[in-house]
């Protein structure tokens, strides 16, 4: 899976947002080093690796920097924990590189760092930042649309197999099929994503009250038979509650 930055993960700063691909890029060739899955006595490819590692700690601390000067000047109001994150991400990188001689435990511990930490930090806790500058903090909420966030977690495992669930929206007889590891995730922690379209909450057919919304519902019927569209959408990854 290609690790790419995409304009969706900005962060309305071009600075940051710059080095942000360029992390996403560094990332990518760390992650294509570790799928060659070479064997402990290559000293080429062990030094390959070591090479991305110096290259990611030595930026990521220069990006680091900036970005907490950003917040700053912006008064965000998280920066503490944002910086803690910080710090814990670079100290993850300089273990990685002090302890280095295995070379098939670098490479398994270097994917987690840059999936599980770097990416994930990048695409989740940086994006609160440009959520604060337009006044739209919201912890709990993905700020993403379901697609892009599908993308995003196919990053670390693959989703197309994965068992999926009805959501809907205000839209006319939508329906979202989201996979259940994102599912778990909504059920689990409570956060919530967003239609693209019209801008509401995805629901659980589960916990949609049928009752209570009849007559909105039925009138969305109404208006698909009299219009002739009455088609359901579904995302790339197909039906649902499978």
């Amino acid at each position: 899976m290609e690790i790419k930055w995409h304009r969706d993960f900005s962060i309305k700063n071009m600075q940051l947002d710059k080095q942000h691909e360029l992390i996403f890029e560094i990332a990518d060739l760390a992650n294509d080093l570790v799928a060659l899955n070479i064997q402990d006595n290559n000293t080429q490819h062990k030094n390959d690796l070591k090479q991305i590692l110096v290259k990611l700690f030595q930026y990521i601390k220069i990006h680091f920097k900036d970005e907490e000067k950003f917040m700053e000047s912006i008064d965000f109001p998280l920066i503490e924990e944002h910086k803690k994150s910080h710090q814990i991400l670079a100290e993850k990188t300089k273990e990685l590189l002090e302890h280095s001689d295995n070379i098939v435990k670098m490479s398994q511990e270097l994917s987690i760092l840059t999936k599980d930490w770097i990416l994930d930090h990048i695409a989740n806790e940086d994006l609160w930042i440009a959520n604060f500058t337009k006044k739209a903090l919201h912890l709990q909420e993905i700020h993403y649309t379901l697609e892009r966030y599908i993308k995003l977690k196919s990053i670390k495992q693959d989703l197309r197999a994965e068992k999926t669930h009805d959501y809907i929206c205000n839209c006319s007889l939508r329906i979202h099929a989201v996979p259940q590891t994102i599912h778990q995730e909504l059920v689990s922690k409570e956060n919530t994503l967003k239609c693209e379209k019209c801008g509401q909450i995805l629901v659980h057919l589960d916990y949609f009250d049928l009752n209570q919304n009849f007559e909105k519902f039925n009138a969305i019927f109404e208006d698909a038979l009299q219009n002739h569209h009455f088609t359901t959408q579904k995302n790339d990854m197909g039906g649902g509650d499978r």
